[in-house]
């Protein structure tokens, strides 16, 4: 077999061990809800297919809506955002997006799948380099990734935002070409994120969110601003929702205080505001 086909596979083998390794780490996270029936009546929670970055803030926020009452109340389907948008576009009944990128939620707009004027802005975040807790590279710095001491960089793969912002930023230093064949692409920050805790990989880029108290996580560097496009998390209502003014409700609800401080809790602010450095 030629050296190519050998490489290739090898990688794909190590990409697949990387995910196994991970699975553990994965699994104490709540599961994604991906049911869902067209014509839901007005009294079931509408179905909300939002980035997995999100995860903790939305099912906080969906608790607290359970008690008060005051917003519609909502099931997740959490994913990569690239995937979620080709969900809808094929068709899934879904009432309303969330993307961790505009470039999924631009898509949509295009197709004329989103309700017009149901769109907005609703939290930022940043950029970061990693290693796991305990690793000897804790002053590793986005310049140093082409040194020896990094053989395995974890990213997302082309469906998921992050991984969009993580090549732009190794475009930004001209790391492109030295890192191609280091480059572990996985389906979400996310698994990114458990990657790198799990010792899987000795680096990854994350959001700054995916790292709080018990992550087994070590910011090294933020990426600077201009490095990549504004990470920018964006709602709207899909065109085929069968509750169009609950699902904008919802919407509308995710820029009010109450969330607004959630999102903030969890590292997320404003959409427009500073993002949360290191």
């Amino acid at each position: 077999m030629p050296v190519g086909g050998l490489r290739a596979r090898g990688h794909r083998n190590l990409v697949l061990l990387i995910l196994a390794a991970i699975l553990t780490v994965l699994a104490s996270r709540p599961a994604n809800d991906t049911a869902g029936t067209a014509g839901a009546s007005a009294s079931e929670p509408l179905l909300v297919s939002a980035a997995s970055s999100l995860s903790e803030p939305l099912q906080s926020l969906a608790a607290a809506t359970t008690r008060d009452g005051t917003t519609p109340m909502a099931r997740f389907n959490l994913g990569a955002s690239g995937t979620l948008r080709n969900q809808i576009a094929a068709g899934a009944p879904v009432d309303v997006f969330i993307s961790a990128g505009v470039q999924p939620m631009n898509e949509l707009d295009r197709q004329g799948l989103l309700l017009p004027g149901s769109r907005r802005d609703i939290a930022a975040n940043a950029l970061v380099l990693v290693v796991p807790e305990r690793s000897s590279l804790s002053a590793l710095r986005f310049e140093q990734l082409a040194g020896a001491a990094v053989k395995r960089l974890a990213i997302g793969d082309s469906n998921v935002p992050a991984g969009d912002y993580a090549r732009q930023t190794l475009a930004h230093y001209g790391l492109t070409g030295a890192l191609r064949q280091r480059l572990v692409p996985l389906p979400s920050a996310r698994a990114v994120a458990a990657a790198v805790a799990a010792g899987a990989v000795e680096a990854g880029i994350v959001y700054r969110s995916d790292v709080r108290p018990g992550s087994r996580l070590r910011i090294t560097a933020v990426a600077p601003a201009g490095s990549h496009a504004p990470i920018v998390y964006s709602a709207a209502v899909i065109r085929s929702s069968g509750r169009p003014r609950q699902a904008l409700h919802y919407v509308q609800s995710l820029s009010g205080a109450a969330a607004q401080g959630v999102f903030r809790r969890f590292g997320l602010p404003p959409a427009g505001a500073a993002a949360p450095g290191r």
